[in-house]
């Protein structure tokens, strides 16, 4: 389901059980998803075509002078383009945060205040959209900068998930969710046609999009006519409640439910997305 597809979720427990290292600190690239699948990493139906590319959202770039407290400016024989302001930057070489970006020029990363920790010359410097996680697990983060994909030049249908790949293209799935930053919520269904799904102060309105899942927990009612698998439609939302048109159920069932946010991405548009939009769960 959302958060740590089996691959990041295998390779973390291998690293905490002391067998194995973590792989390779990743470059980074988040992608967008018309559906989604499961948590081998298959069945995502990415966006293809209209000029459609990953969009890197995290990295590494070496230092080519120091940087004293007393400077907010990195310099770099090269910036890397996808660096943009809202990023964190992290050095690598010391384990220090330094800061947040502010603006970049082909050489430079100019951060919001002066660095507090020295940065010496020929430091791997960490570049993310995302700030270290925190709370009390599972621990999350959200994008502090914003995430700007290529402008369609044909319709990339609606967007329903995004995820986070190793790579540019290919590459493991690290983690994906659904848009919208909304909680899974625990839910109980009776039998009735159509059924009734009772969730508290759930938030969705009459027409909204959401999903549901067992696997938090729950199992699924025994439909007599339809189901509520992918994304489903609200009906007769009241403060607790909801159906799904259509959908009967002969026995009751529990699990989770979350509302989703599709967002539809024609011809002509550049999906730019604000900082807050995702929000990433260690779950």
């Amino acid at each position: 389901m959302t958060g740590l597809t089996n691959y990041s979720a295998d390779n973390v427990l291998n690293y905490v059980t002391g067998q194995t290292a973590m792989p390779a600190l990743p470059a980074v690239y988040m992608a967008l998803f018309t559906a989604v699948g499961t948590d081998a990493g298959t069945g995502f139906t990415e966006v293809t075509g209209g000029s459609y590319a990953r969009v890197q959202i995290a990295g590494s770039a070496v230092t080519n002078a120091a940087t004293a407290t007393s400077s907010a400016v990195i310099g770099h024989a090269s910036t890397p383009a996808w660096v943009v302001a809202g990023m964190q930057a992290y050095d690598q070489t010391t384990g220090h945060v330094l800061g947040t970006v502010a603006s970049t020029t082909g050489t430079t990363v100019t951060l919001s205040a002066n660095t507090p920790f020295a940065i010496g010359s020929g430091d791997t410097i960490n570049y993310s959209a995302f700030p270290q996680g925190s709370g009390t697990a599972p621990a999350s983060t959200s994008n502090g900068a914003i995430v700007t994909f290529a402008t369609a030049t044909a319709n990339w249908g609606t967007v329903v998930a995004f995820g986070l790949y190793d790579a540019a293209s290919s590459g493991n799935l690290l983690l994906w969710d659904y848009m919208g930053n909304f909680a899974w919520m625990p839910a109980s269904v009776s039998a009735a046609s159509p059924g009734v799904i009772t969730a508290h102060a759930h938030g969705i309105p009459t027409g909204g999009s959401f999903v549901f899942t067992t696997e938090y927990g729950g199992t699924a009612p025994t439909f007599s006519a339809g189901n509520y698998t992918g994304i489903l439609t609200a009906a007769a939302a009241a403060t607790d409640t909801l159906q799904v048109t259509g959908v009967n159920t002969s026995a009751t069932g529990n699990g989770a439910i979350r509302q989703v946010t599709q967002q539809s991405i024609p011809q002509g548009v550049t999906a730019s997305f604000a900082a807050s939009s995702f929000t990433i769960v260690a779950a």
